[in-house]
């Protein structure tokens, strides 16, 4: 008994000495740790790549977080041939040690991704080990660019900019939700095609009001000369980028977004404006949701896809022309056939536009036609990818105008 008691009074002791150490390393390992936000990949001016390094530097009194209010945000640029040899320079650069830990959007330019990024992608996910959950941008412009031009008006923390922007496409469907793990592994997929989200810099200076005022963070120790002029400059994210394999060969429009996250469900609800036969008269705007999964089946027929699509939709009426405020019940049932139409016309010119221009299955609807298929080397035989290109759809849209809002219930 007493050489048990004795080994119990040496663990707490122990336990007593290393609790306060513990604490210190913690403290110091914050404070010796660059936090990298933000990756930008363009092509290099005196080496294969140019990386532009979007960092904050918490201070250890914040915690161990590295998004406090006060940490500082410092973006730096350099060349280097590869991605992981580009992250070592960096490291002589900076004083401190860089962690890709809280890093939250890598943004590739276009120009780079127009020649094909599966090998930045693999050296991301395995080399320089970039948490899968990143989210990956195709800017228009540089992506050195899209990063100096990160002025979020209505957040003082430039990383939540990343974070907000694919969130807020469950409610919007102007954009997606594109993650770095997810397009790695679609580019291995034998039934689909990898997207990103578009990001392009804002020129058309709507911050130019002079009762307009905001506060872009601490990013005034940014390294990179040539700072952006933030007053007419702004990064915005809408629209997704579309690629066939690794390379990038088209972009999708919001309102072609939104239609694609109709059919994949990936969207809570969305705002539609229908145009109405009378040009003088005011679109009818409905506030539509899916009410059901969309039902997708497909035919095989002449070695062509045949893929039947039909979307269940509820919708409420937000607003329509003042002649129209006394609404009867044949008046829904009208501007349901109004939403049935105009969905299934645009829907049906977008999934053409994914096939016939841009040859690729983003939308997902290889996997419906995998059990037409005894095995999957039956299904990689046909090659779905290439017969994408030669599918014909037949769209079937039910929405259901809710009279409930403007009668007061029923």
């Amino acid at each position: 008994m007493s050489k048990f008691i004795k080994y119990i009074i040496l663990i707490i002791f122990v336990l007593c000495i290393a609790i306060p150490f513990s604490g210190s390393y913690s403290v110091q390992s914050i404070d010796d740790l660059a936090y990298l936000i933000a990756l930008g990949i363009d092509v290099g001016e005196t080496s294969t790549y140019k990386l532009t390094f979007q960092f904050t530097m918490p201070n250890s009194s914040g915690g161990d977080s590295p998004s406090s209010e006060t940490a500082p945000i410092i973006i730096n640029s350099v060349d280097a041939p590869t991605l992981d040899s580009a992250i070592n320079l960096m490291n002589t650069y900076v004083s401190k040690e860089i962690s890709l830990s809280h890093c939250k959007a890598v943004v590739i330019s276009e120009d780079i991704a127009k020649k094909g990024i599966s090998n930045i992608s693999y050296n991301l996910m395995n080399k320089v080990q970039i948490r899968p959950n990143c989210n990956v941008i195709i800017s228009k412009s540089t992506a050195n660019d899209f990063i100096k031009n990160v002025n979020p008006s209505l957040e003082n923390l430039i990383a939540k900019f990343y974070e907000i922007s694919p969130t807020s496409s469950k409610y919007t469907g102007y954009t997606s939700d594109a993650k770095i793990g997810s397009f790695f592994n679609d580019l291995s997929c034998i039934a689909c095609e990898p997207i990103a989200m578009l990001g392009f810099v804002d020129t058309k200076n709507s911050r130019s009001s002079t009762n307009f005022t905001t506060q872009t963070s601490s990013s005034s120790g940014s390294s990179d000369s040539g700072s952006s002029d933030s007053s007419s400059k702004n990064s915005e994210i809408m629209g997704l980028a579309v690629f066939k394999s690794d390379k990038l060969v088209g972009e999708l429009t919001p309102d072609e977004t939104l239609y694609r996250s109709l059919i994949a469900n990936d969207i809570e609800s969305c705002y539609v404006s229908i145009p109405q036969s009378e040009p003088k008269k005011e679109p009818l705007t409905l506030f539509v949701y899916n009410k059901k999964n969309p039902k997708v089946k497909v035919e095989i027929i002449n070695n062509s896809p045949l893929i039947h699509l039909e979307l269940i939709l509820e919708a409420k009426v937000l607003s329509v022309d003042s002649s129209s405020v006394n609404m009867s019940e044949e008046k829904f049932e009208e501007i349901s056939a109004m939403a049935n139409h105009y969905l299934k016309t645009e829907i049906t010119k977008f999934l053409y536009k994914t096939s016939k221009e841009y040859k690729s299955d983003i939308n997902h609807l290889g996997k419906y036609a995998f059990p037409l298929f005894y095995t999957t080397s039956e299904f990689q035989k046909y090659n779905w990818l290439d017969n994408y290109q030669n599918s014909f759809f037949d769209v079937k849209i039910n929405t259901n105008v809710e009279s409930s809002l403007l009668l007061g219930g029923s």
